[in-house]
């Protein structure tokens, strides 16, 4: 069968007119290939929206799981300090966390004046595009309350006092530690 598919194909291509043909057929290969190109991707708009509330729920619960990771971290180290015992920790945090792009800057100097225009930069990613992320700053914490089993000294109170203030930066008025019932 193969063969009888070979043999024909090989007369239908010989002389003048298997020349026009094989080029015809090269011509509509490239242009079905270009059109491709502008055809709409139904996919794309779908993964847009899905990509954006994602985003947001991500926004939102960023600084929700910020304040739990540092919990637990605090919790970690907390209850390796001599005296503390068994702890457990509580942040409050000020705000969201904030996301900074990359801006791309370009100034004009006229005869009298200045004019700065800054352009967002955006990265080109598998057809979509997005901002360039240069930073995310974590939400601001507010306030701690320690509540740990030796707390009732007043020496196992400052140490945990200061470990606290050391880590998140907070004066010792932001920091409560409270004895377990």
């Amino acid at each position: 069968m193969w063969k009888q598919l070979l043999e024909f194909l090989r007369q239908k291509l010989k002389g003048e007119n298997g020349v026009r043909l094989v080029v015809f057929l090269g011509i509509a290969g490239l242009v079905l290939i270009l059109l491709s190109g502008f055809l709409p991707d139904k996919a794309k708009p779908s993964s847009r929206t899905e990509t954006s509330r994602t985003e947001t729920t991500a926004s939102d619960l960023s600084m929700e799981q910020y304040c739990r990771q540092t919990e637990q971290q605090l919790v970690s180290i907390l209850e390796q300090v001599e005296g503390v015992g068994t702890c457990q920790v509580m942040l409050t945090a000020d705000g969201t966390s904030e996301t900074i792009y990359a801006q791309d800057q370009e100034q004009e100097q006229g005869e009298s004046r200045t004019k700065i225009q800054k352009k967002c930069v955006i990265v080109s990613d598998s057809g979509s595009q997005q901002p360039l992320v240069q930073q995310v700053v974590a939400p601001e914490i507010s306030g701690v309350i320690v509540v740990c089993s030796g707390a009732s000294s007043a020496v196992v109170q400052e140490r945990v006092t200061k470990a606290v203030q050391a880590v998140l930066h907070l004066a010792a008025s932001r920091i409560c530690v409270v004895p377990a019932a």
